[in-house]
């Protein structure tokens, strides 16, 4: 399916918004994690079989959204949702799905504005690594005070298939249809032919607000719509996964989870699985679940 993007200006950033479907159809608001874009839910859009007007930003950093000097906050991020939704939904609710980052965002701003969204989806998005908590602040503090001081350089690329094969290294499970299709669309060719990520290569080098898992549990408690975990079957080192009972400890902080996990699948399981997620989303908001919230 195709999409079309426009320019909104968010909290004094500029914002690109993409779109799928007609306007007028039920709208979902898609949100993408780290270092990712908008046109990273495309394969997931595609599997829908009903009709949604989906809307998905690109983050401040990301994609075709601008890039900022002052870092990366996790507050920055929820704010920005807050304003993005007041202009799209003024005075309603949307459902919302979010991967990784997107996710946790979401979790965020479902607690801190319950009344502005009906449900919603967070894929491999269940607050922090159980690596990083709780966190070194100072380190964290320090990194950020030196970030102007040593701005990263991205790495380049000389043809889209060497994005491509870069991709497929991190995510074996991608086609090559898939990772040419993301390549061309997550990266930009400069002047001198060669491409670029899309993503500030700063922005790892950001400060995170919710510092440990009581901070997270006060405001997951605060949410008051379904909320539905899609798990993927995520190895890496420290992700929550690998700790025995720790998402589904974490599940326990919220009043109304579904927790279901998609095997075989990687971090991004909505590129592994898209006919999967789009099938458990579209259960979920139409209230047709396969088991009972817990």
């Amino acid at each position: 399916m195709p999409s079309e993007c426009e320019t909104l200006t968010i909290r004094g950033v500029r914002y690109n918004l993409r779109r799928w479907g007609r306007k007028d159809a039920k709208p979902i608001l898609f949100l993408h994690g780290t270092q990712d874009s908008s046109i990273t839910f495309q394969f997931v859009v595609d599997c829908l079989r009903e009709e949604w007007c989906v809307l998905a930003p690109d983050w401040r950093g990301h994609g075709h959204s601008s890039w900022v000097s002052q870092g990366y906050w996790l507050h920055e991020f929820v704010a920005d949702l807050d304003v993005l939704i007041d202009i799209l939904f003024p005075g309603g609710a949307v459902p919302i799905v979010g991967h990784s980052l997107g996710g946790n965002i979401g979790g965020v701003f479902a607690g801190l504005r319950p009344n502005r969204l009906t449900h919603l989806v967070s894929l491999d998005g269940f607050g922090p690594l159980v690596g990083s908590v709780p966190v070194d602040v100072k380190t964290i503090l320090r990194t950020y005070f030196d970030m102007p001081k040593r701005r990263r350089q991205h790495s380049e690329y000389t043809t889209i298939a060497e994005v491509a094969s870069r991709l497929m290294r991190a995510n074996s499970r991608l086609t090559s249809e898939q990772a040419l299709f993301l390549a061309e669309h997550s990266t930009t060719a400069g002047h001198d032919g060669r491409r670029r990520w899309l993503f500030d290569p700063s922005y790892k080098i950001a400060l995170p607000t919710l510092h440990h898992m009581a901070e997270w549990a006060s405001v997951w408690a605060e949410i008051r719509v379904p909320v539905c975990w899609i798990s993927s079957g995520d190895t890496r080192p420290s992700a929550p996964l690998n700790t025995p009972g720790e998402l589904e400890r974490r599940a326990g902080m919220i009043h109304a989870v579904r927790y279901e996990t998609i095997p075989g699948t990687g971090h991004n399981v909505h590129h592994d699985a898209p006919n999967e997620v789009a099938g458990t989303i579209e259960e979920f908001l139409s209230g047709t679940e396969r088991r009972q919230f817990r």
